[in-house]
């Protein structure tokens, strides 16, 4: 029996996580989780000077020179690690208009040949050297660290919410140590993109590969966007000192998709307004154990949403990312940035017709 909702949302619900009644935010969640897919949570813990502090860091590097940031160039290593021009990531293909670094907490390089391609992934992180930007590279951390923090609470609510103990999504799906990533991005005002760039920021899409993103909208501009059931659009503004959590596809997967990973996307900001900028943290499932869904108790199992419009176009690798998370993301990561792809993985790159071009990916 599934739950067949006659009122979609039309809005994001705010979750306070200092509220005492742990019962009743149990119960928040477990609602945003099945019928929204998204929820805001403030009063996490994480100091709001530090937020301002990590905003102002961002905004340093994404002014620094450009001959500066292509020091830290996804191109110079196979883990996608490090920084993106403007344009050069490819959603559904068509061209995102933002520019990024992608960060994670420090690993050493592991992979040797004969081991698995995806362990390529994990490595150290490619950025603009000390001088340029003196403390980023400790901020970058302790922003990971907080980030990684709340994605760990927020997995023990969300297994509580679905009726499994704190500790059973995360004790089976992430492995200690393991390699989370989170990007500082920054969308570009319509008026400053070339004719013919259109105004998506990222395109309609469902995070792939992991279980909760944790994001930072970190200055008041519009651009966030969430598809509800009946296919509308939904603005998600930034609300000061909040951060907004989604869920990914491998948590869905997980839980029968009794939990909605919702289609989203980000439009550039309007003209004279400036640059939006955004900080992401993605909460990964494990890249090495094949996907088995959870048994969940059957008054969750009944409350599955019925009709839940899900954009697949992209996604035709799902069977693949059940049974080989690793491979899978993998594949993903060539598509979405074909030149490092290309580069690190010609191989892969060329038996899924993958190419460093305007059509070269799905």
């Amino acid at each position: 029996m599934t739950n067949d909702n006659t009122q979609d949302f039309q809005s994001i619900p705010v979750i306070d996580l200092s509220q005492p009644d742990h019962a009743a935010l149990i119960a928040e969640i477990q609602h945003a989780l099945i019928h929204i897919g998204f929820f805001y949570v403030k009063n996490h813990g994480v100091p709001l000077s530090f937020l301002d502090t990590v905003t102002a860091k961002a905004i340093e590097f994404f002014d620094l020179p450009l001959e500066e940031k292509l020091k830290a160039d996804k191109l110079t290593s196979p883990t996608f690690l490090g920084y993106s021009v403007q344009g050069n990531e490819i959603t559904k293909n068509k061209k995102d208009n933002r520019e990024q670094l992608d960060f994670a907490n420090e690993l050493p390089a592991f992979w040797k040949p004969g081991q698995p391609e995806y362990e390529r992934l994990t490595g150290p992180n490619p950025l603009p050297d000390e001088d340029a930007l003196p403390g980023f590279r400790q901020v970058l951390q302790e922003y990971w660290t907080h980030a990684s923090g709340l994605a760990e609470r927020l997995t023990r609510l969300t297994s509580e919410a679905l009726g499994l103990p704190p500790n059973a999504i995360e004790d089976a799906y992430v492995e200690p140590g393991q390699q989370h990533r989170a990007k500082l991005i920054k969308y570009p005002a319509v008026d400053a993109l070339a004719p013919g760039d259109g105004t998506q920021g990222v395109g309609a899409h469902r995070d792939t590969a992991n279980l909760l993103t944790v994001l930072y909208q970190a200055n008041d501009l519009p651009g966030l966007q969430v598809q509800n059931h009946a296919g509308e659009w939904i603005d998600a503004p930034a609300i000061p000192g909040t951060f907004v959590i989604n869920i990914g596809t491998g948590l869905e997967y997980l839980v029968h998709n009794v939990a909605v990973a919702t289609t989203h996307r980000v439009l550039n900001p309007p003209p004279g307004r400036g640059p939006r900028y955004s900080i992401g943290y993605f909460h990964g499932a494990r890249l090495d154990r094949k996907l088995e869904p959870i048994d969940l108790p059957e008054e969750v199992l009944a409350q599955k949403p019925a009709n839940v419009v899900t954009d697949t176009k992209g996604y035709q690798y799902a069977e693949l990312y059940a049974s080989n998370p690793g491979m899978y993301a993998l594949i993903n990561r060539c598509s979405s940035h074909r030149d490092v792809g290309v580069k690190w993985y010609p191989e892969l790159c060329k038996e899924h017709g993958i190419t460093d071009g305007p059509n070269g990916g799905y």
